[in-house]
């Protein structure tokens, strides 16, 4: 069982399956469309990559790597948040390294 897994599977047994026993899960109305969204969201990705990997590995493995850099961007873009000047580094040394390689490719 690989890290990211057994991490969800503790997350399940140890806070989620207690919380709704105890009846203390907080939710509500309007976290309810974000919760159904990012859950399928997860489930859609994580489909995406086994069949992407049993494609080509290797392009899956670069593209799961993208994961920090397109958060980053998603979150500059969508939420309107401030990066911080090494990770506007970071991103910029993606953007170019991948161009490059794209590039070297041809």
């Amino acid at each position: 069982m690989g890290a990211r897994r057994a991490a969800r599977v503790a997350g399940v047994v140890c806070i989620t399956i207690p919380l709704l026993l105890l009846r203390r899960l907080p939710s509500s109305r309007r976290a309810a469309p974000f919760v159904i969204v990012s859950g399928l969201c997860e489930v859609a990705g994580l489909a995406s990559f086994a069949v992407g990997s049993r494609t080509d590995l290797t392009v899956a493995s670069v593209l799961t790597s993208q994961f920090a850099t397109m958060t980053a961007i998603a979150a500059w873009v969508l939420f309107r948040e401030r990066l911080t000047t090494w990770q506007v580094v970071g991103v910029t040394a993606v953007i170019g390294g991948v161009a490059l390689l794209a590039l070297l490719n041809v």
